[in-house]
């Protein structure tokens, strides 16, 4: 399934996009189903956005109270570390916004084995969400098309039958917990983020059909699917 491509002119516009677009899609879950969940992503244009959700006016056209917050991935390591995705998004918005604490479901990664995260966070995605899907996941895209800590070569593209996975990169040196490609999929929404100079070979790449069996290519979003880029990305 292709996805929708929304360009913005440069990075400063794409976040405001990106941040008026997560609020519709939040106000328009909450007033059907009473309840937004959400798979946050890690890396520098995700955190930009988060930054502009804890600021007026988009941090008031929210029901805080009523969005459970998850993450798509995590690597293994302290939640104080530089290197967590929860740390990256409590800095930028969860420290700055009235949501409830319990609604804050991070990766349990003081556990020390990738594996145990991957099956306590499940859990709590199955005690919490029951059987719905996420509203909207939000994902990034690595120079290698990699989405989430789904990385290409890896054991952790094949497995279907669990809500998450762990797997070890090698040219990171990181266990890492990533949700799988059926949770993604189910998603009533997902949104790739790509933005700057230095994403637009892997962008041309895909867009022209030059390569083929990148993790970001195996994606088959059910419901909406959106590429948020700006120019310099975008080619």
């Amino acid at each position: 399934m292709k996805a929708e491509q929304k360009i913005l002119p440069d990075a400063t516009s794409l976040i405001k996009a990106a941040a008026e677009h997560f609020v519709s899609t939040a106000r328009s879950a909450i007033a059907k189903r009473g309840v937004f969940y959400v798979a946050l992503a890690g890396g520098s244009t995700p955190k930009g956005l988060y930054e502009k959700l804890a600021t007026s006016p988009y941090l008031e056209q929210i029901d805080w109270a009523r969005v459970h917050l998850f993450f798509g991935d995590e690597r293994c390591v302290p939640a104080t570390h530089d290197d967590s995705n929860f740390k990256m998004a409590r800095q930028a918005m969860i420290d700055l916004i009235p949501i409830p604490t319990e609604n804050v479901h991070r990766m349990p990664t003081e556990s020390g084995d990738a594996a145990d995260v991957a099956v306590r966070y499940a859990d709590t995605m199955k005690f919490v969400m029951k059987d719905a899907p996420f509203d909207l996941v939000l994902l990034g895209l690595g120079p290698d098309g990699h989405i989430a800590s789904l990385f290409p070569d890896t054991p952790a593209l094949d497995v279907t039958d669990t809500l998450t996975t762990h797997l070890y990169v090698e040219k990171f040196d990181s266990w890492r917990v990533t949700i799988t490609y059926p949770v993604i999929n189910a998603a009533r929404q997902v949104i790739v983020f790509i933005a700057g100079e230095a994403k637009a070979a892997i962008v041309s790449d895909i867009t022209s059909d030059a390569v083929s069996g990148l993790p970001v290519q195996r994606l088959a979003p059910q419901h909406d699917y959106y590429w948020f880029m700006d120019q310099a990305a975008a080619g």
